[in-house]
């Protein structure tokens, strides 16, 4: 069990996500969302969208009641991402990121975080401590599946010697547009762990989008995902910024911190073979066969790579008692006007957001 609340020592979040042909950096929870305490049902965040500073966070789960269970002085925020730019390597194939990505979910601080299992490191505030929008996981991610550069033919390697491959191989060819072309969407495949500061580890998996696929064709799966360890920092002419919020008076300890140019990169996930594509059944086998020999998969760790580029945004409220309802009030005063003059930090500003790197 958590030790009482000590003095504030805790690390910037920087939660990023990005959705490619073949992988994506994508934040999710440690238990689903109907698993976790008071998660209320719902299509939105239950506040209207917010402006000024706040206007990156459309969908922070600050209604659910979870939230009202920080720890006094520890952490309670929301995380906003944006990837626009860079591209993935996943076996022998390398697709630039077309479509922008955005996710957003809550972080809080729990009094009964522990280490332990899978998360032996990472910062113990966070311990357990993240929280989709209120209507669940599929509501943590806004983006459209990315188109593979390869086609179909050339993925199966056609024209083939076997029979269920050579009749995918001659529907595509004849058919054409969208038969010939394949698509990737990324899906949570368990939890995030080992959280730390510009550092973490997520399992992902891809669904291979094709007519002629099925709809359970993925590169990865839950019980065996993509195991991804992004490393995140500052591109060229990147900066870290701060947008106190403009009526302190009334929101105490409030302030938004982005990343402006962030890069994130990871170059030691080890990516598995394709599963369930096809027309079904025991002919998936010679699809998945034919796919894996045309993708390169499955690659080893250190022969796959991505680099993602984008903005990281964090609304955090560190004051003594009642972040969450800061932090709401905060939003929906935001819609009424009030500006903040942003300026750039450093690592070693950080200190007076009550933010210590590396506790």
């Amino acid at each position: 069990m958590r030790a009482p609340s000590r003095p504030i020592r805790r690390a910037l979040l920087l939660g990023a996500s990005a959705a490619t042909a073949a992988a994506m950096i994508v934040p999710a929870v440690t238990s689903s969302a109907s698993a976790q305490p008071g998660l209320a049902a719902s299509t939105s965040p239950g506040y209207p969208p917010p402006g000024g500073i706040y206007a990156p966070f459309t969908n922070c789960p600050l209604k659910n009641p979870v939230m009202q269970e920080s720890l006094s002085g520890d952490a309670t925020g929301c995380v906003a991402g944006d990837i626009q730019g860079g591209s993935v390597t996943i076996g022998n194939i390398t697709t630039p990121v077309k479509f922008p990505v955005t996710v957003q979910f809550g972080i809080w601080d729990p009094p009964n975080a522990t280490f332990g299992g899978d998360n032996p490191g990472g910062i113990q505030q966070f311990a357990g401590g993240i929280l989709p929008p209120l209507s669940g996981l599929s509501a943590m991610i806004a983006t459209k599946p990315d188109p593979i550069p390869e086609s179909l033919t050339t993925a199966l390697g056609c024209p083939s010697s076997d029979a269920t491959v050579e009749n995918l191989c001659q529907q595509a060819q004849a058919k054409g547009g969208v038969y010939n072309q394949v698509s990737a969407l990324a899906k949570e495949a368990g939890q995030l762990t080992n959280f730390g500061l510009f550092t973490w580890t997520q399992r992902v998996k891809f669904q291979l989008i094709n007519p002629l696929l099925g709809s359970n064709c993925f590169i990865g799966s839950d019980n065996n995902p993509i195991v991804l360890n992004p490393q995140v920092t500052l591109g060229p002419g990147g900066q870290f910024v701060a947008l106190p919020d403009p009526n302190p008076s009334i929101h105490p300890n409030t302030v938004v911190l982005g990343l402006i140019g962030a890069v994130a990169t990871d170059n030691t996930f080890v990516a598995p073979g394709v599963t369930g594509c096809g027309p079904g059944g025991a002919a998936n086998i010679a699809v998945d066969q034919a796919l894996d020999a045309g993708t390169g998969l499955p690659a080893a760790s250190g022969t796959s790579n991505f680099t993602f580029t984008g903005n990281l945004w964090l609304a955090d409220c560190f004051a003594s008692a009642n972040q969450d309802s800061i932090l709401l009030s905060a939003f929906q005063d935001s819609t009424s006007g009030g500006k903040s003059a942003r300026r750039s930090i450093t690592a070693s500003d950080l200190p007076r957001f009550g933010i210590h790197p590396g506790s």
